[in-house]
């Protein structure tokens, strides 16, 4: 009787470990995610920002930013490696320019933001 119960326990541990395999993030998976990349942009005066570029489509609605006590406006993405292009889009209007933020001309004769990720 022991000899059965000792392959019931065993069995049962195989299975209680399985379990546990499955509710743990698979590394390829957060990988194929991306990396988690917080943009800012600085206006205490601004009602509401979002940001819009390339990852998002360009939609000026789907990225809200959240204001902080200072009045930096604050966003995380999760963004697989590359380039990306975008600009803020605060009370309806484009904002062309931030400084420190690298910058490239677009089409509509302005200049889209620049963002690297590793």
């Amino acid at each position: 009787m022991g000899h059965k119960e000792g392959k019931k326990g065993n069995a049962l541990a195989k299975a209680k470990k399985e379990k546990e395999l499955e509710r743990k993030p698979d590394a390829s998976k957060e990988e194929k995610k991306g990396k988690k990349v917080e943009l800012r942009y600085v206006a205490p005066d601004a009602k509401e920002v979002f940001v819009a570029g390339d990852f998002n489509g360009w939609d000026t609605s789907s990225h809200p930013m959240k204001r902080d006590k200072e009045g930096v406006w604050k966003v995380k993405l999760r963004l697989p490696p590359g380039r990306y292009e975008y600009k803020f889009f605060a009370d309806g209007e484009w904002v062309h320019y931030v400084k420190g933020v690298e910058r490239v001309p677009n089409p509509f004769g302005t200049e889209n933001m620049v963002l690297w990720v590793d």
